[in-house]
């Protein structure tokens, strides 16, 4: 059977040659598909320190000796009101993931679900006690959005994310009730917010009452999508809410992808 997946990706790789969506050069194995070894390995990991609430990387503490996570400037000035506990992102929106999420959401690859999957389960294997969490449910789209796309990227991330997590089940209870504009087209943070509320609740036959719920995304931005989709589980009684997200964009490329 190796020998002739082998074949298969020779023959593949001679007849259908693909190119690194990043860099251009020709890849010669199917594990990724879009990028190179290397494009892929560059894109920025988020990793210890970065802030243990919005999840954001502390860059200047890098190399300087520590590996405990600790509150940025802006979490630390303010009481933490938001409706989930904490955000986790598996890389900076840049290089290579950054343009894996475009290609998934906008460009029909829903392939690249499972490289993304695959960072975002390393970093909650390390960072979560992926053994609490009973229910993984995905930003939902509009069920017109999502018909025109064909599928919801975040509920293909968090359908790949499942056996990392051994007592959740995927739910999608979570609905978008009315349709929203693109944020990514959205001027400023106030018509965000603005454009998002209110805009999603949970199926009066949902089961989320006492769930210990990861709400799972593609990439995170102001952060408005997520605090709605929050409200809107623990108005359905979840007891707890965290996110999951495969990137995060920095406040300076914060150029977002949501919904």
């Amino acid at each position: 059977m190796r020998l002739s997946s082998d074949w298969s990706l020779t023959l593949r790789n001679l007849f259908l040659p693909i190119y690194c969506k990043q860099c251009g050069e020709r890849i010669l194995t199917d594990e990724n598909g879009y990028f190179c070894a290397t494009c892929w390995e560059r894109s920025p990991r988020i990793e210890r320190p970065f802030c243990p609430l919005c999840g954001r990387p502390h860059v200047g503490a890098v190399g300087m000796g520590t590996r405990s996570n600790f509150r940025c400037g802006p979490c630390s000035a303010t009481p933490w009101d938001r409706p989930y506990r904490r955000i986790l992102g598996a890389a900076v929106y840049d290089g290579a993931v950054e343009e894996a999420v475009k290609l998934l959401k906008f460009h029909d690859k829903p392939r690249l679900a499972g490289p993304l999957a695959e960072l975002m389960g390393n970093i909650a294997r390390e960072e979560l006690d992926c053994a609490a969490y009973e229910l993984l449910v995905p930003v939902p789209l509009h069920r017109v959005r999502r018909r025109e796309r064909g599928f919801n990227q975040s509920q293909l991330l968090a359908s790949e994310l499942l056996p990392v997590f051994p007592n959740a089940l995927l739910d999608e209870s979570l609905e978008r009730i009315r349709p929203t504009r693109v944020q990514s087209r959205l001027g400023n943070e106030a018509e965000r917010r603005a454009n998002v509320q209110g805009a999603f609740a949970v199926r009066s036959n949902g089961e989320v009452r006492g769930k210990t719920v990861l709400l799972v995304d593609d990439v995170i931005t102001t952060g408005g999508t997520i605090a709605e989709c929050a409200l809107a589980l623990r108005a359905a009684g979840a007891s707890a809410v965290d996110v999951l997200a495969a990137a995060l964009a920095m406040p300076h490329t914060a150029r977002a992808q949501s919904g």
